[in-house]
């Protein structure tokens, strides 16, 4: 009998032979995993690749021919593409590993010359179609443009629907600065690079810019939206319904024009004939290509993205907001943690499930919290190997004090979002797993207190954070930073720290990260000390050029258990850094603990776990 798989698969394959969506056949059909604004994480009514190929992941490719179906994924979901894909009709292409090709590359070779690659262009970045394009030609394969997407054709009625939550204003008591301040950067930004009107495609982009949060993307505070920002009118288009009579009367009040979301393309088509054959419209290459397709390619300027880059600096207000949400997830995840150890063994479905859920409750206590800013990665033994596993009622694993247990999670604050891992083990590590950990606390250290010159990309700093993993020749298969927004997607650009060299991915002051080196140990266990950080200036003893050099102030407030250290590994300057930041820790949440009259265990716990090593 058929799986439900290869039923889907060969539905989709009659699709592409159809010519119904195409004036020929279609030999292979690619399908991303993104929605028209290429966000990470998607609503339920973008994830057609996870309906065609039932791999969860929030990032993956597949790829469907005539006779093959294949999934394109980095080193974080290997493990769990391995339990989600349904082997007897999918192959798993671990992209980044030896011997593996790329996407373009595997279809050069394994298509037939002539051959037709369909894919929506609403999904695939301006970038990327043009580099798979030309890839294509150079084996005489053709990239084509499927505009009525063949999967949404398979779900039919069974697609879920856009979420139907409201857009609300985010005061500027959070934001720091108001629309019109916003514009005028953003204005000036144009000037710069000679435009006359930008498309900013980016949800968090519009949300940052007009001040304004929703809840169309799971734990991300944004909507589905666009923006057309000319010198002399402005642009937005969302769900009409998502807006209340008040808030379109503030945004109109900002001369801003408000229009549907589905009528996107179609006003867009309209705007670039209304203006000058002269006018040149600005958007970066992540972009999608449909909005590629509608501009005159000599109107069409493809530059940094500008409300992007703005963004990624948060002002002095978000980083007060940043740093008060990290203080009071730091409440609740030592709530958590101090939970946890008091209740291992005592009761009986203390799970991965029930941790995390416990997780949330407490920082639901919290003033201002409004949801969780990702799925709580809860992972006790085992599971812990798996890089971005996210326990489900069918993997839930009760949780042992005889394992070390990780938990990476965090919260969306009206002041900020945070992200923090933790790995603790409620009973006795052995030397092997201590070892481990205290190697990838050194890593820790050795990124947040690295002092760097400005001007400098995040994949120069990398190698501070495995160094001594590699001294035992040990690794980890993911990136060791990422940005975070404020109140916005826990995972934001340009800024980020790994192997993938961008030349413009300059750091500056302003700009937050995480710092998240690991160790994961396969069918065995995983380890990751995850905080975030903010970039600040920084005086150094000689100034080279006088210049102002630059280091990371830490955010994120929880301890580090001390149980799994190895202090022998460690260096005098790394015990002093340990120390110091526990101490900055326990003066900081004593205070808002506190305040919040937290019963006293809980500061007894906190006081323990911040002693001096």
């Amino acid at each position: 009998m058929a799986s439900p798989s290869s039923i889907l698969l060969n539905n989709l394959r009659q699709l592409m032979k159809s010519k119904q969506y195409f004036n020929d056949i279609i030999h292979a059909y690619i399908i991303p995993t993104t929605d028209p604004h290429r966000n990470e994480y998607v609503a339920d009514r973008f994830k057609r690749r996870e309906f065609i190929s039932q791999f969860t992941g929030s990032n993956g490719t597949a790829v469907i021919t005539d006779k093959e179906a294949l999934l394109w994924t980095d080193g974080r979901y290997f493990l769990q593409a391995e339990n989600e894909l349904d082997s007897t009709c999918w192959k798993l292409m671990r992209d980044g590993t030896k011997d593996v090709l790329s996407i373009t590359k595997w279809l050069s070779r394994n298509l037939e010359k002539n051959s037709f690659i369909g894919c929506d262009p609403q999904l695939i970045s301006i970038n990327e179609w043009q580099e798979w394009e030309k890839t294509f030609e150079q084996s005489d394969k053709q990239l084509v443009p499927i505009h009525t997407n063949l999967i949404d054709i398979l779900w039919d009625k069974q697609r879920p629907e856009l979420p139907n939550n409201p857009i609300w204003k985010h005061e500027l008591e959070f934001a720091g600065a108001s629309i019109s301040e916003k514009l005028s950067k953003v204005r000036s930004k144009m000037s710069e690079y000679q435009v006359n009107h930008l498309i900013v495609h980016r949800t968090d982009d519009v949300a940052w810019l007009f001040n304004l949060r929703g809840a169309d993307i799971p734990c991300n505070p944004v909507f589905l939206s666009f923006s057309i920002v000319s010198f002399d009118s402005i642009k937005l288009f969302v769900d009409l319904n998502k807006l209340s009579d008040t808030l379109k009367k503030d945004l109109e009040n900002e001369n801003i024009s408000i229009y549907s979301y589905d009528s996107f393309y179609e006003q867009l088509k309209k705007h670039v004939h209304s203006q000058q054959s002269s006018d040149k419209f600005c958007t970066s290459s992540s972009c999608n290509h449909a909005v590629e397709t509608i501009i005159p390619k000599k109107q069409l300027v493809l530059q940094d993205d500008i409300v992007y880059e703005l963004k990624a600096v948060k002002n002095d207000c978000e980083i007060q907001g940043m740093k008060q949400a990290h203080i009071k997830d730091g409440v609740a995840l030592c709530s958590y943690l101090h939970w946890l150890e008091e209740n291992i063994g005592k009761i009986d479905d203390l799970s991965e499930c029930s941790g995390a859920e416990k997780l949330r409750l407490f920082r639901c206590e919290q003033q201002n919290y409004l949801y969780d800013s990702f799925e709580t990665i809860s992972s006790t033994g085992k599971n812990g190997a798996i890089i971005h596993y996210k326990p489900t009622k069918e993997s839930d694993t009760k949780i042992s004090a005889n394992e070390l247990y990780l938990v990476d999670s965090g919260g969306q604050y009206k002041e900020g979002t945070t992200d923090v891992t933790r790995t603790i083990h409620l009973s006795e590590p052995t030397n092997y797993e201590k070892e481990c950990f205290t190697r990838v606390l050194k890593g820790f250290i050795s990124l947040a207190s690295c002092l760097f010159p400005p001007n400098t990309i995040g994949a120069r700093l990398d190698s501070f954070a495995r160094r001594a993993l590699w001294d035992v020749g040990l690794d980890y298969q993911h990136g060791t930073g990422h940005g975070v927004g404020c109140c916005l997607n826990v995972h934001e650009g340009p800024q980020s720290i790994g192997t993938r060299i961008r030349s413009d991915n300059y750091l500056v002051p302003g700009m937050v990260l995480s710092d998240e080196p690991g160790f994961y140990s396969n069918n065995k266990f995983g380890i990751r000390i995850e905080n975030c950080v903010v970039v600040v200036k920084k005086a150094s003893k000689y100034g080279y050029y006088n210049e102002d050099w630059l280091t990371f102030e830490q955010l994120t407030m929880a301890p580090i258990q001390q149980k799994l250290i190895d202090r022998s590994i460690l260096t005098n300057d790394e015990i002093d850094y340990i120390n110091k930041y526990h101490e900055k820790v326990y003066e900081t949440l004593s205070v808002e603990m506190k305040k919040q009259g937290v019963q006293p265990s809980l500061l007894k716990w906190l006081e323990i776990n911040t002693k001096p090593l």
